[in-house]
């Protein structure tokens, strides 16, 4: 019998369950919404974020108007509230090479804003600009999320 394929089976087993093994651990994962106007002071928690935030949408303030942290399960979805009614679809796939991927949906009402797939670096922050809201009086919604292993 040649050791060979079965020291590669055996290596291959090893190498899955590893994987499976990071899978059963819980993503974190924290969505924080902010509302971003024309005027007006920002909150102290976003000032280190605020060139980002400015090149992002063009406005001068920026509000936190909601924040969620919750423990996500691998290859399920978790839907997040965002404040005007829409609602947030994460599902963490898989962790590779300290990059998060997961499935992201942005939905307002019916209306899908977004659905793409997403490589995040693990407790990196990927900032999501929503279109004017036109059920506040001024301003764009910004949509930070964040996941961490």
């Amino acid at each position: 019998m040649n050791p060979l394929p079965l020291g590669l089976g055996v290596a291959a087993a090893a190498l899955s369950l590893v994987g499976l093994a990071s899978l059963g651990r819980a993503l974190d994962v924290q969505i924080t919404t902010v509302q971003a106007s024309t005027h007006g002071p920002s909150d102290a928690q976003l000032l280190g974020l605020r060139p980002r935030l400015r090149r992002l949408v063009g406005y001068r303030s920026f509000r936190v108007v909601g924040q969620e942290r919750r423990s996500c399960t691998w290859r399920s979805s978790e839907a997040f509230v965002i404040p005007g009614g829409r609602a947030l679809y994460v599902v963490p796939k898989a962790m590779r090479d300290e990059t998060v991927v997961m499935q992201v949906r942005l939905l307002d009402g019916p209306r899908s804003l977004v659905d793409t797939d997403v490589r995040l670096q693990n407790r990196g922050v990927m900032l999501f600009g929503v279109e004017k809201d036109t059920r506040a009086d001024e301003g764009a919604l910004i949509i930070m999320l964040r996941a961490e292993e």
